[in-house]
């Protein structure tokens, strides 16, 4: 049986006189090996070494030859996951372009999630309430899961108590193209969007990965990028 090759994608973690870091998230990893997927880092392929945050995100593009070499990278992969972490860079955005052009598995997990509503034009907001930002607990608030969705068929769950890592939320009116699937009741920020008519894209605000229930995700997701070689 010929195992998928789902690549993480990169982000830069410290950055000192002397050296700069690229981190991928091992729980991450750890769940595509257990779901039968080979797992491969994703470098950049733009020549610039920056440590930014999101807000700057704008400020920064890609050479047309960095683009085409990010391109010939990700063709090569059966799927992508674009991880979470303190910053954002405009590979992600662009990497998530890609994926979608090409018909690419991919999913986007906290910054990915803000990485994807970009590449469609769409926008996220820094939000400076904790009510969104509990770093160090398990359980933070409920979602409510749309029943006509992909991430319904998967969790086969209306509610779930989820994690919530992160100050960038995203509003119903700012996203563009995506279908919404799940929203926190309780300020009605979107927490999952999905992409009709594409074989997997799908975006979670939460963090599945450190979530015992949220296995079936990664299964999910490792099905569809095997489908090529059945």
């Amino acid at each position: 049986m010929i195992k998928p090759v789902i690549g993480i994608v990169g982000k830069p973690s410290m950055e000192s006189d002397m050296w700069h870091y690229m981190e991928i998230c091992d729980d991450i990893r750890y769940a595509l090996i257990k779901n039968g997927a080979l797992a491969v880092g994703i470098l950049p392929t733009d020549k610039k070494n920056y440590f930014k945050y999101d807000d700057d995100l704008d400020n920064f593009s890609l050479s047309n030859d960095e683009i085409q070499d990010l391109e010939n990278l990700i063709e090569k992969f059966d799927g992508i996951i674009l991880q979470g972490g303190l910053v954002s860079n405009k590979y992600e955005e662009e990497i998530a372009e890609i994926c979608i052009k090409k018909d690419i598995p991919i999913i986007g997990i906290c910054a990915g999630f803000n990485n994807l509503i970009r590449a469609l034009g769409g926008k996220v907001y820094r939000s400076d309430n904790t009510f969104h930002n509990q770093f160090g607990s398990k359980i933070a608030h409920e979602v409510d899961i749309f029943e006509d969705s992909k991430l319904f068929s998967i969790l086969k769950a209306k509610k779930l108590l989820v994690n919530s890592i992160h100050n960038y939320v995203a509003k119903e009116e700012d996203i563009k193209g995506y279908k919404i699937v799940a929203k926190c009741p309780v300020d009605n920020t979107v927490e999952a969007i999905e992409l009709e008519k594409k074989r997997f894209v799908m975006g979670i605000k939460w963090h599945p990965e450190l979530m015992d229930n949220m296995n079936s995700i990664f299964e999910e997701f490792v099905k569809e990028c095997s489908n090529k070689y059945e």
